[in-house]
């Protein structure tokens, strides 16, 4: 008995749900969370390599320290190619001959096999790696300015219109028949003529899209920035027949070098960070959402209001890799981002300032504060409103009676006599009348490989407006949830989110009787021209505001 409980406990685990695209991090759960023919791909689990890591040369090898995987896929079994191993992570190469389908994968390590997992093998599925290493944020992009110049694309070294840039992920697909996983690739063109590049919402020309030369799994895509595109957060997504990457962004300006977005940090601001220095800055949001609600034969509405404010000193190195340099984590205008649930979050540390004990909030119903964020520093809020009527549930929801806060008028902010680094502070913001979301009544139904239009009137005609939306992958405790955000200029009033957006997540589920709250949705919102506040110990003060009207909708 002891002898097998030891077995057991020296026995490889592979995590549920732990094999994903090396440079995305797809959940499996997502549409493109499938493994494609010939990509890197990586495991989480544990006892499954060395304490350290492990990093294999070329040709990569079936076994590494111990370490092996294999792969079963329509009765085959295969042995993959590994990058690296340590005790809770590797890295290998599926194999190009995989069959695609429904697929099995084994770890072992020092004689012992896990239990198998299972996983899909697709055609293509591509992920473009970041510089945070976490899937979002910048991407690892280079812009080409000669044969010996090729400098990471970056805030402070922006691409210009008409530029080449070379982006580099996993996942277009398999070699071409009798070609080696485990060797240095040469120059290999992989499905070039279904890969489509969007940065922001324009279409790039595509002049190479295939394996990296001088290395295994890894792929380049070398595109052509399109013309009247600036901003320091625009995001690029490829699209490989119906399967979406996750979004990286790219930098660009007219004529290159820093760039400037009107919800982040100006020109002159970078370049201070550029010359080795560092901004310090804060922003404090109000935000309101409202949502009406039908799913499971439930219907009604609910209100949130809430507020938050954030201190932090920026520097080059958190800047180059940061997914949230604008306001609210808002991409660049007249673009749309996508998210999961685990790129949301930046994974990038920014050092937080101190502001003080707590941040006062006075409007026309009164007085609200926001708190210390527990273990954060720099981090701030509070839920000021929770609303909603929900009718046949069986039970009652509590905490859903708040009147509502956030209404138009004057607000003003104070932080007493301030903290160790942000020192005390005096400010107002008028929150000004929400849009009309025009076409919101005609929209239930989302076909997803079609885009959607929307349309809206009012708002603060130099603002702007916020799109977007989620999707959950099932109906159980463990759903990942794909969610896209987008900004337009209020002036324009419409905006068409794109199918290579909307593709990224997945189809509504039909509801489950326990569910209790929508499964698809579907927001707009305004973002109003950004007020100024300044305080000792801060370079940049701003108060944003969003008011977002949603509703439950299917993306199909």
């Amino acid at each position: 008995m002891a002898a097998a409980v030891g077995t057991l406990c020296a026995q490889p685990v592979v995590n549920d749900g732990g094999i994903l695209n090396a440079a995305s991090y797809a959940s499996s759960k997502l549409p493109n969370g499938a493994i494609a023919q010939g990509s890197i791909f990586v495991v989480f689990g544990a006892r499954m390599g060395p304490a350290a890591i492990a990093q294999a040369g070329f040709p990569l090898p079936a076994t590494l320290a111990g370490t092996g995987v294999k792969v079963t896929s329509g009765g085959q079994t295969l042995d993959c190619p590994l990058v690296y191993t340590l005790a809770g992570q590797l890295a290998a190469i599926l194999p190009s001959s995989t069959p695609v389908g429904n697929a099995t994968l084994t770890v072992t390590y020092n004689g012992q096999t896990s239990a198998a997992r299972s996983f899909k093998v697709t055609a293509s599925s591509f992920g473009t790696f970041s510089v945070n290493s976490g899937g979002s944020g910048p991407g690892i992009v280079q812009n080409f300015e000669s044969a010996t110049s090729v400098p990471i694309n970056s805030v402070l070294k922006s691409a210009r219109p008409g530029q080449t840039l070379i982006l580099y992920g996993t996942g277009l697909g398999a070699l071409p028949a009798g070609s080696s996983d485990s060797a240095p690739a040469p120059a290999a063109a992989i499905n070039q003529a279904q890969v489509e590049l969007y940065v922001g919402s324009a279409k790039a020309a595509v002049a190479y899209a295939g394996r990296a030369p001088g290395f295994a799994g890894l792929d380049q895509v070398n595109f052509v920035v399109p013309g009247g595109i600036s901003g320091c957060a625009i995001p690029v997504i490829i699209k490989v027949g119906n399967n979406v990457s996750n979004a990286t962004t790219v930098a660009i300006a007219p004529n290159g070098g820093t760039c400037s977005d009107p919800l982040g940090l100006t020109s002159s601001q970078l370049n201070t960070i550029n010359n080795g220095g560092t901004i310090r800055v804060g922003g404090i949001a109000l935000a309101r959402i409202a949502l009406d609600i039908t799913f499971s034969g439930f219907s009604g509405s609910i209100s949130f209001d809430t507020g938050a404010a954030t201190f932090q000193e920026l520097n080059a190195q958190n800047i180059g890799s940061s997914s949230s340099l604008n306001a609210g984590g808002t991409p660049s205008v007249g673009t749309c981002t996508i998210y999961t649930g685990t790129t949301y979050a930046d994974p990038v540390a920014i050092k937080g300032l101190d502001a003080g004990a707590s941040i006062s909030v006075n409007g026309p119903k009164g007085a609200k504060t926001l708190t210390k964020s527990p273990g954060l520093v720099g981090s701030y809020g509070a839920s000021f409103a929770t609303a909603g009527v929900i009718t046949g549930l069986p039970i009652a929801l509590p905490g859903f009676s708040d009147p509502p806060y956030l209404d138009p008028g004057n607000y003003t902010f104070n932080n007493g006599s301030g903290g160790t680094d942000v020192k005390g502070f005096s400010t107002s913001y008028t929150l000004p009348a929400a849009i009309t979301w025009t076409n919101k009544a005609a929209i239930t139904n989302i076909n997803r490989a079609s885009g959607q239009t929307v349309t809206w009137t009012g708002g603060d005609p130099a603002g702007y407006v916020m799109i977007t939306g989620n999707s959950s992958s099932d109906t159980t405790d463990t759903a990942v949830s794909g969610t896209f955000v987008c900004l337009e200029l209020a002036s324009k009033g419409t905006f068409t989110v794109p199918p290579a957006v909307l593709l990224y997540l997945p189809p509504t589920p039909a509801g489950g009787a326990a569910q209790v709250t929508p499964l698809g949705a579907l927001l707009l919102g305004s973002v109003p021209t950004p007020g100024t506040f300044t305080a000792s110990g801060l370079d940049v003060g701003t108060v944003t505001s969003t008011s977002l009207s949603g509703k439950s909708v299917n993306y199909q």
